[in-house]
């Protein structure tokens, strides 16, 4: 029997629709665009676009000098994106008569009638219920064993723990969601509104979540026998291809992230937490430029690590880069491009001996930018070292420095009416003990 659906553009970008509202890819932002990437390409046939380097540039964001020999990001998501097209069409899918695929080996989709299956009738079983003498005691198969055991209670433990780390996600997302409104009265019990809503109200929107990426920064090589970071700022317009005869193995992982930044998302979820305001996390290698069109962001750290910081198109007057220091080092630290009484040129952070460990001293920048569109904002926390980047995170979302952060910037000659500039930058510096923030200081601004 013939499927009576007819495969018409219309049809198909419904069927992408339905896919892309599923539960399979509900928490998979990137997968979704990627689907969404292939198929409207697809449809408007331009297949030339879906290649490798197309799909890497476009969609995750990677660098014009992207090389799909050192970075697999474009195979691996595309691995994902086929495993849950197989779960979604087993599972709430099973009965949708189009099914997209996309087949090994490239990146065209493809669209299909789904199979027909009758529906048979199993016939009822017959069961003898005669009375049989039943053997009570358990076989040598049957007997627990400490594996058995072992393995039970494992099982029961993981179960546990699944039950309930999903009651917790649950808890979170509908606390998060009950007031709706950012910063509304029904937080003002955990945050004082009046002391952080000129930060933080014109940027956080009641009709979809905020959107928190931190940096992962790409290393080669693997924990044996060395790692190297890859594409630092020192060299980062040369190719990040391995070189013939270097000592790691040319492996690439990117799953490496700086304490701060950890540190500094803690921050942050406990501050929307409080506020009950909706957020989702995203590590930087997954962030696709349409994220940056399509919602406001905070993102964790400097562009040493978050590769796409590269080429915002936004004018700053702060940059990050590699420049001489002091003593004539090249270092990497902070370009004032454009400074004012009493500032200085370059901004670098202080060590105490050979260590990384060992920064007594750092500063950080808090950016507030313009997004890819008009609707949206981007705000970028980063410190010259991982400390002052949780520094940055800390000095927006506790309240003791937001108010200090507004005071500085109010454009109002009200200090009970403090209005902000729409786009700026705050250069702070940052005390460090032990690895740990301890003190920190506002140093200057610039308005955008």
């Amino acid at each position: 029997m013939l499927n009576s659906v007819e495969l018409t553009k219309d049809v198909k970008l419904e069927q992408l629709s339905r896919v892309l509202d599923s539960h399979a890819l509900h928490s998979s932002e990137s997968l979704k665009a990627f689907l969404r990437f292939v198929v409207i390409k697809a449809l408007d046939d331009q297949d030339v676009s879906l290649k490798e380097y197309t799909i890497a540039t476009e969609v995750f964001g990677r660098h014009r000098n992207y090389d799909p020999q050192n970075d697999s990001i474009v195979r691996v998501q595309a691995s994902r994106l086929r495993s849950k097209l197989q779960e979604y069409y087993k599972t709430e899918g099973k009965r949708d008569k189009i099914i997209i695929k996309l087949p090994k080996g490239g990146y065209l989709p493809t669209f299909s009638y789904a199979p027909i299956i009758d529906e048979v009738i199993e016939p009822v079983p017959v069961i003898d219920i005669a009375p049989k003498e039943v053997e009570t005691r358990p076989t040598k198969s049957q007997q627990p064993t400490f594996q058995n055991i072992g393995l039970k209670l494992a099982v029961g433990a993981v179960a546990i723990l699944a039950l309930f780390f999903a009651a917790t996600t649950f808890y979170y997302r509908s606390e998060a969601t009950k007031a709706g409104t950012p910063l509304s009265s029904s937080a003002s019990e955990s945050i004082p509104l009046q002391a952080v809503a000129p930060l933080w109200n014109d940027f956080l929107k009641p009709s979809e979540p905020i959107l928190v990426s931190f940096s992962n920064t790409k290393f080669e090589g693997i924990a044996e026998t060395g790692m190297k970071l890859l594409n630092p700022m020192s060299h980062a317009a040369k190719s990040d291809a391995p070189k013939n005869g270097a000592e790691n193995s040319g492996a690439i992982t990117e799953h490496y992230t700086g304490i701060g930044e950890v540190m500094g998302v803690y921050a942050l979820a406990d501050f929307f937490s409080r506020a009950r305001y909706p957020f989702k996390v995203k590590r930087s290698l997954l962030l696709p430029w349409d994220d940056l069109k399509s919602n406001n962001i905070v993102i964790l750290g400097s562009s040493a690590e978050n590769y796409l910081l590269r080429d915002l198109p936004q004018q700053q007057d702060f940059v990050f880069g590699v420049f001489k220091d002091e003593n004539g080092v090249m270092s990497f630290g902070l370009s004032n491009t454009k400074p004012q009484a009493g500032e200085l040129r370059y901004y670098f952070a202080k060590q105490e001996g050979p260590s990384r460990s060992q920064i007594s001293e750092d500063y950080a920048l808090i950016s507030l930018l313009k997004g890819l569109d008009a609707n949206h904002r981007l705000m970028i926390l980063g410190g010259i070292t991982t400390y002052g980047t949780q520094a940055a995170a800390e000095y927006v979302s506790k309240p003791e420095h937001i108010k200090e952060l507004i005071a500085h910037l109010n454009l109002s000659s009200d200090p009970n009416a403090p209005k902000l500039p729409a786009y700026y930058q705050v250069l702070i510096k940052v005390k460090v003990n032990g690895g740990v923030p301890v003190q920190l200081s506002y140093v200057t601004h610039h308005v955008l």
